[in-house]
């Protein structure tokens, strides 16, 4: 349960710095 949740934060992570990186 630990490395799913570990996952899902560092997916999440990921895609908040995509909106932050395209952001103009």
């Amino acid at each position: 349960m630990n490395l799913f949740n570990t996952y899902m934060t560092s997916k999440w992570f990921n895609i908040d710095t995509i909106i932050v990186n395209h952001r103009p």
